[in-house]
């Protein structure tokens, strides 16, 4: 007999079960042991896609379910169900009608173990019916895409790893070539790309054949390579223990850098440091060890490397005694040299080689000085090392140039034999007249000039020396003796048409040197208006002085006698005043026949003057404060009158003498 009602069959089973074991169903405990017939194996479990039994199940992939062949089973009354986790029934142990063999799939969506009910009724020997529930407990396996990592490499290939760590093998093709066997996770593994761009890893499971998944990453691009920059290396201090500095450039992303160091003294073999970010600019290492260092570049794929110039570090320790600072050097080039120094900034040149290093000798007791020291081109800095210079030597013998200023003031400049005196030390000037007794006048504490104020009270003659005493208390000997020339003029003439000129001789830092001496005029703010060739004589005349000056001024520019070149000591100023005068006529005639029609101002030197002329009333009728304002006779614009007028002239001139002159002109038509 054929049931042909679901329900009923339900019903049937449900209330056998019932009535047996109630305790049981409740519990869910659902499962009859398997036919016999069937190798313990009830139904089947085939892939819906290729009609393959399978023993596992994929995330994703729809299976269906099929009855033992040997089961006298009706498939329009066998139903199935399948829940996530093991031994996990159906509510009641009954299976919707859904869930018929002939429709019913069954697609997992989570890994992890699955319970497969199975509700069938099956026809006995005898005829009858009876219901039977049967399980099945299979795995279902993730088919997420495995990722993995793809690095080009230069020579057509790429270096291939694999992340995952689901499935149990993979393979890897480039592009739409032969799948490759993936030696083992985690591992990178270089394609052949064969001009492909793109890369597929599919992942297997041993047990689960169809559960596979494959990711497909397109090839990046792979930047070209440069030859990597070591631009400079610096040390903070000495190594070891200092940290080194590096600037580095080309580094492009695609590549694997490495910062390498080789022992000092030698060119390799180099040993890794550090490894290096692409694109990195600078690259700090503490407590470096001394040595040459490089940056390599490598390919992923290790088919290619190259390196940058090597930079080996430069120690430096100073020391100082006797006026000498010593420069000692830990250069681990096997090549070392040439070297450059700054001092405190500045360059500085001409330093002795010594054993270990280098000696500046032109340094000042007492003064801090800070060191650095480069190589290589200037690739390689070496650290900063300051120290105080120490030595009970005396200081180089000073040096000093005597002047004058504009008002006639000695002015002195010191100096030492290889340049500017250095700030700290005292200088102590003292002051030998013609006559009278020698004094200590001024102290200063810097190499500035000083003026001497109380030689422009009296413009005698008068020389000056100075010592140095620097900051480790030695004190230099005395300067050579500096005496200012001074400089004398005389009118050869009343009118002062030509000037005889004469002056004491200048004694400079080095008298053994030959002096030179420029004649200038001078305008009244001290601009030089001309100078003149430089001459060895101690007098000279100005046959053509100016003619507009009333006041001649003079001084002489003094080059030579061991002054500085580009220097110069100038005389005191000296003074030729020239006579204002005036000339006015006594009388003119206004009549337009162009002699003597007007009345004008004549004469030398007139400047800043005031001319009036006032009638018989005592009137004004014309007034001129230059010479270019003249009278015609007309008064308030009325025709010239006939008379004798009185003018008056007033001025203060170039040497600040008042003048003031009267007198009558008359006008005649």
């Amino acid at each position: 007999m054929k049931l042909t009602l679901p329900g009923l069959f339900f019903l049937l089973l449900t209330g056998l079960l019932g009535g047996l074991a109630p305790e049981r169903a409740r519990a869910q405990n659902c499962a009859q042991p398997p036919p016999t017939d069937c190798n313990g194996v009830p139904f089947a479990v085939v892939d819906a896609a290729t009609g393959q039994e399978v023993q596992a199940l994929c995330v994703g992939r729809a299976v269906r379910f099929v009855p033992c062949a040997s089961r006298a089973v009706s498939p329009d009354l066998t139903y199935y169900t399948a829940l996530p986790g093991t031994d996990v029934y159906p509510p009641s142990c009954l299976i919707s009608p859904t869930g018929a063999s002939t429709v019913y799939r069954y697609t997992p969506t989570a890994p992890g173990p699955i319970t497969i009910s199975e509700n069938a009724n099956t026809t006995l020997a005898n005829g009858g019916v009876i219901g039977t529930f049967y399980t099945r407990v299979l795995i279902a396996y993730a088919t997420v895409p495995p990722p993995f990592t793809i690095a080009p490499c230069p020579a057509g290939v790429a270096l291939v790893t694999v992340t995952d760590a689901v499935y149990d093998r993979y393979t890897v093709r480039a592009g739409s070539g032969p799948e490759v066997p993936v030696v083992r996770r985690n591992l990178p593994q270089i394609v052949a790309l064969a001009g492909a761009a793109t890369v597929t890893v599919t992942g297997y499971y041993n047990l689960v054949g169809p559960c596979t998944s494959a990711n497909t990453q397109s090839i990046p691009a792979l930047p070209t390579a440069l030859v990597p920059a070591l631009n400079t290396l610096t040390l903070s201090a000495p190594t070891p223990g200092g940290e080194l500095n590096l600037a580095v450039g080309q580094l492009p992303a695609g590549y694997i850098y490495t910062l390498q160091r080789a022992l000092a003294g030698t060119t390799g073999p180099f040993q890794n440091v550090a490894d290096v970010p692409p694109g990195s600019t600078s690259v700090a290492l503490p407590a470096a060890a001394a040595g040459g260092y490089r940056l390599l570049r490598t390919d992923y794929c290790q088919t290619a490397t190259i390196a940058s110039a090597t930079r080996y570090t430069l120690g430096l320790a100073v020391a100082s005694a006797q006026g000498r600072n010593q420069l000692l050097l830990t250069d681990a080039n096997p090549s070392p040299g040439p070297y450059s120094v700054t001092r405190n900034g500045l360059a500085v040149n001409n330093l002795t080689p010594i054993n270990g290093g280098l000696e500046d000798p032109n340094v000042v007791c007492g003064t801090s000085y800070t060191y650095r020291v480069s190589t290589d081109g200037g690739a390689v800095l070496s650290n900063e090392a300051s120290l105080v210079a120490a030595s009970n030597l005396a200081p180089p013998t000073p040096r000093l140039v005597a002047s004058f200023d504009l008002q006639n003031r000695p002015t002195l400049t010191p100096g030492l034999p290889g340049g500017p005196v250095p700030a700290g030390g005292t200088l102590r000037y003292r002051r030998l007249p013609s006559a009278g007794p020698v004094s200590d006048f001024i102290t200063a504490t810097n190499g500035r000039t000083v003026t001497d104020s109380t030689g422009a009270a009296t413009l005698t003659a008068v020389c000056y020396s100075l010592r140095l005493t620097d900051l480790c208390g030695n004190t230099s000997a005395e300067s050579s003796v500096g005496c200012p020339s001074i400089l004398a003029a005389r009118a050869l003439d009343d009118e002062a048409t030509a000037v005889s000129l004469s002056w004491s001789a200048f004694i400079g830092p080095d008298p053994s040197q030959p002096t030179a001496y420029a004649l200038q005029t001078l305008s009244p703010d001290g601009t030089a208006l001309a100078t003149a060739a430089p001459i060895a004589a101690l007098s000279t005349t100005d046959a053509q002085p100016p003619a507009d000056r009333q006041v001649l001024r003079y001084r002489l520019q003094i080059s030579g006698a061991g002054i500085p070149a580009g220097t110069f000591s100038y005389s005191s100023v000296a003074q030729v005043p020239r006579r204002a005068r005036l000339l006015l006529p006594n009388a003119f005639t206004p009549n337009g026949d162009g002699l003597n029609d007007v009345f004008e101002v004549k004469g030398r030197f007139l400047e800043n003057f005031v001319l009036i002329v006032v009638d018989r009333n005592g009137q004004q009728v014309f007034r001129a404060t230059d010479h270019a304002t003249t009278w015609d006779g007309t008064i308030n614009g009325h025709a010239p009158v006939n008379g004798v007028y009185v003018w008056r002239f007033e001025q203060t001139d170039e040497t600040g003498q008042f003048i003031r002159q009267t007198g009558t002109v008359t006008l005649l038509k």
